[in-house]
């Protein structure tokens, strides 16, 4: 069988988002024997448009950004920018090339009036030149905006969404681009200037080239747990799936035995989609075998959109944990210092996605019982046997006052109680059993979230880790906390050892506070295969997808496959209230 894609089209599983919009024909910097009246004239004309009262609007159709497009010309004194007697400008003619290959960048043509400008680039007369101007502002403003902000509002989206994307002016945008020598240069400036970006970028290139020439995946199908040296007839399609994303090299494509061959492949594919790669076909390997080059694509997009939501400068020193990806990185001047495995949110106690500064550590951390696992997790357990308080240090205290008083476990009818137990604050005291371990790094958020150590180490070595309730869990606490004092010289290794060892607890301020990002990307770069993929463990993509399809309703087709796993996410709401 012709293997269809590259090693490197394996890794980069991201798609192509929606369907490229109406073409516009390639504009030229200058229309060749156009019947355009004297610049004058129609600079008069725009003038005489600009001034007229109501809103900006052609056929009838309000500008998105009129107020925008009257301050940019405004600011121009009335004369034009994209056009001239000849036709298109250089910078108007890099602008038209943009909208064009806006899908290039994630986005859909379509948003930025391709049918209207297209009608307009040979412009018969004055009247034609200012509407081919207004088009081309406003189109380039929309774009701009989505660019390098997004399409989606996060908050609108999901109120775990916690970020603000960069606020860009249009105007600004537009006057830069209007003024720059080289207006293709600083267009492609709009974008994010992420790696990661662009690495995404790249990818969702190379994958709707795969579409366009018909060189697509076919699915591995149906099939029972597979494992090495079993004979099922659903192997061959397994090594045909394999084989046309370059996990499998082996000749064999009918053979219906897993041999070893075949279990390496396996093993590359699920290391390459963020699965345990064990070599089992079992339930979440065979869903992302199933998952379509076409929904590659959406999720590529979805993940571009998420990156425009991030600052420019993420900071010199900074700490960026990804939640599908179960991991957290440091970062100083650009290189990653360290790196280690995180426990995030379960799928009905998910963990947000916002941007904040880490402003101090409390070591020997007490942990006051939010009310939401009070209800929960812990009024089971105190009706089945109020000892459970004891042997987990909580003091009970009947009320949330300073002077509330000291309740004993054993006098309270705990099942009377019910969910009334949100009377009580409940507090675990610093301890081996205290589910925030010995530190915990604190930074101002609406959910009470923040990243902790835990006693739980084991769970670190599991392939799903959506096992807390909001909070993050970082696998290697003590690297963290040297990163973060790093430059404190009066808080050396030794001292903060002595912290921890006298068991009592102490919040510790930092010199200079740690931007932190809790992100959520399903794709992540690789320097072998391009881009990675990752479980899509809330949904979050599925969210997405669908809001971007219902701004262009059948311009984007779902896929109809699982987004990560058979079983459904259940809607969840991140709890504000502060969780291990």
């Amino acid at each position: 069988m012709k293997r269809v894609l590259t090693v490197v089209l394996a890794g980069l599983a991201i798609g192509t988002q929606f369907s490229a919009a109406a073409s516009v024909a390639a504009p030229t910097p200058a229309v060749a024997g156009a019947a355009v009246r004297p610049a004058a004239v129609a600079d008069g004309a725009l003038a005489g448009r600009l001034a007229a009262p109501g809103p900006l609007a052609v056929e009838g159709r309000a500008l998105a950004h009129g107020d925008s497009v009257r301050r940019f010309y405004t600011e121009r004194k009335g004369q034009a920018a994209w056009t001239g007697p000849s036709g298109l400008t250089a910078q108007g003619a890099a602008v038209v090339a943009a909208l064009q290959d806006a899908a290039a960048e994630g986005l859909d043509p379509a948003d930025y009036l391709p049918a209207s400008i297209k009608a307009r680039l040979v412009p018969a007369t004055a009247e034609r030149r200012v509407e081919l101007e207004l088009l081309i502002s406003d189109a380039l403003m929309s774009y701009a905006v989505h660019l390098r902000s997004g399409r989606l509002d996060p908050a609108g989206l999901d109120e775990a969404f916690a970020v603000a994307p960069v606020a860009l002016d249009p105007v600004a945008a537009a006057q830069a681009i209007a003024t720059a020598p080289d207006a293709t240069a600083k267009l492609a400036a709009l974008a994010p200037p992420h790696l990661d970006y662009a690495a995404l970028r790249k990818a969702l290139a190379v994958y709707r080239e795969a579409v366009a020439a018909g060189r697509g995946w076919p699915a591995a199908g149906p099939g029972p747990i597979l494992k090495p040296g079993m004979q099922d007839a659903s192997v061959p399609a397994l090594r045909r799936r394999l084989a046309s994303t370059g996990e499998f090299a082996g000749a064999d494509l009918d053979s219906d035995i897993y041999d070893e061959e075949l279990e390496a492949a396996v093993k590359l594919f699920q290391a390459r989609t963020g699965l345990g790669d064990d070599g089992v076909v079992g339930v979440r390997t065979r869903a992302q075998l199933n998952v379509s080059l076409e929904r590659r694509i959406q999720q590529i997009v979805v993940n571009m959109e998420r990156l425009r939501w991030l600052p420019d400068r993420l900071g010199d020193r900074h700490v960026i944990v990804n939640q599908p990806d179960y991991s957290l990185k440091a970062v100083e001047g650009g290189a990653v210092k360290l790196q280690m495995p995180v426990i995030v949110g379960s799928a009905v106690r998910q963990t947000p996605i916002l941007a904040s500064r880490i402003g101090h550590l409390v070591f020997n951390p007490t942990w006051t019982v939010p009310e939401t696992i009070a209800r929960e997790d812990i009024l089971p357990k105190a009706i089945k046997d109020p000892g459970f308080f004891i042997r987990e240090n909580i003091t009970i205290r009947e009320g949330w006052g300073e002077d509330a008083m000291v309740v004993n476990p054993y006098d309270v009818d705990w099942k009377r109680v019910g969910k009334g137990i949100t009377r009580y604050r409940l507090r675990q005291e610093a301890g081996p059993t205290n589910p925030l371990g010995t530190v915990k790094f604190m930074f101002p958020n609406a959910f009470d979230v923040y990243l902790h150590d835990t006693p739980q180490r084991g769970k670190f070595t599991r392939d799903v880790r959506t096992l807390s309730s909001g909070c993050v869990r970082v696998g290697d606490p003590d690297a963290l906390t040297a990163f973060l004092f790093s430059g404190m010289a009066d808080w050396p290794a030794e001292r903060i050892q002595q912290v921890r060892d006298a068991g009592q607890t102490r919040t510790v301020y930092l010199r200079r506070p740690v931007p932190v990002y809790l992100t959520y990307q399903t794709v992540v770069p690789d320097p072998e295969s391009g881009v990675q993929f990752r479980p899509d463990i809330y949904d979050r993509d599925q969210l997405m997808i669908q809001a971007l399809a219902k701004r262009h309703a059948g311009s984007l087709k779902v896929a109809a496959v699982p987004a990560t796993t058979p079983a459904m996410v259940p809607a969840a709401t991140p709890a504000k209230a502060t969780s291990p």
